[in-house]
């Protein structure tokens, strides 16, 4: 069967894009595999340059704790949640990937900290004073694992929610 004149170009696009997608995709996995300090290791020898120590570089470094939410009750109903996410600040990559390492147990002593914040009734009123609360957590976290781990507490989101269902 004889082919029509563009379905030959059409196959060398398809072909390419395919490629190019899959290239794309494989060079993402390597750089999840590798993790962010290696894939600046493996660019800066890619291109002839000597690779900086991963060790003890000049801080800071951070670890996400993720999003922590904690209800607020009253009268034994739950009348708000607050939401809150939170970093992790640490002066070096070797504390960082400590803290990675025990992670559960900093997202519990932070969790603990803000449950007893909401028991204290910190987050009655129509605001919350967000240092207090960095202020809490950085204690909390100095508590689960010392006072040099954890150099400051990054709130990147504290919010409260009304509970409407009420």
């Amino acid at each position: 069967m004889p082919q029509r004149p563009g379905a030959s170009r059409f196959s060398v696009f398809v072909l390419c894009a395919a490629l190019a997608g899959a290239a794309g995709y494989g060079i993402g996995r390597l750089q999840l595999t590798l993790g962010a300090g290696e894939t600046v290791a493996a660019e800066q020898s890619q291109a002839g340059a000597a690779p900086e120590a991963l060790t003890d570089g000049p801080g800071p470094f951070y670890v996400e704790v993720g999003q922590l939410m904690v209800p607020v009750l009253v009268e034994g109903r739950t009348n708000a949640f607050i939401l809150t996410q939170i970093t992790l600040q640490t002066g070096s990559v070797d504390q960082a990937n400590r803290l990675r390492r025990h992670l559960p147990h900093a997202r519990n002593a932070l969790l603990q900290a803000l449950f007893g914040m909401a028991g204290a009734g910190a987050f009655d009123g129509p605001s919350v004073d967000p240092a207090a609360v960095a202020k809490s957590l950085k204690q909390a976290a100095a508590e689960q694992f010392g006072p040099d781990l954890v150099r400051g507490v990054l709130i990147d989101r504290l919010m409260r929610q009304e509970n409407t269902r009420l």
